[in-house]
C-alpha cells in the first residue's frame, strides 16, 4: 500500500492530460447521481476519491459529501479547492477514524480495490460497516476481473479517448506509461483483482447483503460494480468468506 500512496502522490501518466481528467470524473457523475440517497440531508463518503473534480456536482445532491483519500498530497490540494465548500468535508485518517457508528447514508469506493491486499480490503470493510447506516449503502465500482487482457483495457481507454477528444494524448501516454515505473510498482505492491461470485463472497462475509449492478459505474464497461447493504443480523456471517485472491497485470 505505501509503495502506491508514494506512486499516487507524485506526478504520472494515468490521466494524460486534463480533458482526460475531466471527462472521467464527468462520467463517473453522470453514473452516480442516480444512484445517490434521494434526501437533500443525506450524509455520503467517497473513500479513495482522488481529485474528486466531480465532487461540486455530486454535493449539490445531498447534505454533506465526506472526501477521503490515503495520499497527503491528494488531501492537500482537496483542501485547497474545496476547504471553503459548504458541503464538502475533506478528511484525514483520524477524522475519517473519528466519523461516529452508523452516520453514513452511502458510501462509494470506485476504482480503489486494485490497490488493496487482503488485510486493507478487510480492514477497510469492517469499516464501511461500521459507518453506514442500517438502510444505507455501499457502492464498489470499477471492480478488475482476473486474466482481463491487456489489450481490452488499452482499446476501452482508446474507445474513450475519442469519444471526449484526446485520443492523440491517449496514444502518447500510453508510451509514456509503458516507460514509467507503473509496472514496477505494481509487481512490488500487488494489484487485486476479483471474480464476481468472490467478491459477492467478501461481501458477505463482512457482513453486508450485496448485488452485482447490470454494468459498471466509469468508463469501463468491462469492470464490475457492486451495491450493498448492511445485512439483517440473522445474515450477518462476518469472517465466513475466504481472503480474496490477489494478482498482478500490466494495464492500468
Amino acid at each position: 500500500m505505501s509503495s502506491w500512496i508514494e506512486f499516487w502522490g507524485r506526478p504520472h501518466a494515468i490521466y494524460v492530460n486534463q480533458r482526460n481528467l475531466e471527462a472521467h470524473f464527468d462520467r463517473l457523475a453522470s453514473d452516480i447521481e442516480p444512484l445517490l440517497p434521494d434526501r437533500a440531508d443525506s450524509r455520503v463518503l467517497d473513500w479513495g476519491c482522488g481529485d474528486a473534480l466531480c465532487a461540486g456536482r455530486l454535493s449539490a445532491r445531498i447534505g454533506t459529501l465526506f472526501l477521503y483519500d490515503a495520499v497527503e498530497a491528494v488531501r492537500a490540494r482537496l483542501g485547497q479547492r474545496l476547504g471553503d465548500h459548504p458541503r464538502i468535508r475533506v478528511l484525514d485518517p483520524g477524522d475519517l477514524a473519528a466519523l461516529p457508528d452508523s452516520s453514513l447514508d452511502m458510501i462509494l469506493v470506485v476504482s480503489v480495490l486494485q490497490y488493496l491486499d487482503a488485510g486493507q480490503l478487510s480492514a477497510a470493510m469492517r469499516d464501511w460497516h461500521r459507518l453506514l447506516k442500517p438502510d444505507g449503502r455501499l457502492l464498489i465500482a470499477d471492480v478488475i476481473e482476473p486474466d482481463t487482457p491487456v489489450l481490452r483495457d488499452v482499446l476501452s481507454q482508446l474507445r474513450f479517448a475519442r469519444a471526449n477528444g484526446f485520443l492523440g494524448a491517449a496514444l502518447l501516454g500510453l508510451v509514456r506509461m509503458a516507460l514509467s515505473d507503473y509496472g514496477r510498482v505494481r509487481r512490488q505492491a500487488g494489484f487485486s483483482t476479483y471474480r464476481p461470485d468472490t467478491m459477492l463472497g467478501l461481501l458477505r462475509g463482512a457482513g453486508f447483503a450485496a448485488e452485482r449492478l447490470p454494468r459498471n459505474v466509469g468508463p469501463t464497461p468491462h469492470r464490475n460494480s457492486f451495491m450493498a447493504r448492511r445485512a439483517p443480523a440473522s445474515q450477518d456471517d462476518r469472517g465466513a468468506a475466504s481472503p480474496p485472491k490477489v494478482q498482478n497485470r500490466l494495464a492500468p
